[in-house]
């Protein structure tokens, strides 16, 4: 599943971050969440933006709530998402890449949310994905699957 562009000024849309965004596979990263997390869930199309200058790539699960466990009795909402993000360019090799923290969010059914670490991933074309899981659990480029 490929990003599609979103709020983003036409001046803006030639800028090659932009066109490097576009040509980032989420699949890869969204079947390592659900292999590391043991949660099948779909995600929405990933959605490209421009705010101040910065590119960002976001993106957001179903609604989990009910594959909590004993948890799903008490939360109302509860769902993966691109918490902190960003397409960037490394100042001495001038490479494009990726970078994202993705998050759960859970939402409690009498009120008051709150969300956690559970992935940091990186792309490149040269490195493909590359995950830290949660828990320093180790680094792993390529699928998990």
């Amino acid at each position: 599943m490929k990003a599609i562009i979103k709020n983003i000024a036409s001046e803006t849309i030639n800028d090659d971050r932009v066109s490097f965004a576009q040509t980032i596979d989420f699949s890869e990263l969204f079947d390592h969440i659900k292999v590391f997390t043991d949660v099948n869930c779909n995600f929405n199309q990933p959605e490209i933006s421009a705010i101040r200058g910065n590119i960002y790539i976001s993106f957001t699960s179903e609604n989990i709530a009910k594959q909590t466990g004993p948890f799903a009795a008490i939360l109302k909402n509860c769902y993966f998402y691109s918490f902190s993000n960003g397409v960037n360019r490394n100042r001495e090799t001038n490479e494009l890449g990726y970078w994202v923290s993705v998050d759960i969010m859970y939402e409690h059914k009498d009120g008051g949310s709150n969300g956690m670490d559970v992935v940091h991933a990186s792309y490149t074309e040269r490195t493909g994905w590359v995950f830290r899981d949660a828990g320093n659990q180790g680094q792993k480029g390529g699928s998990s699957t």
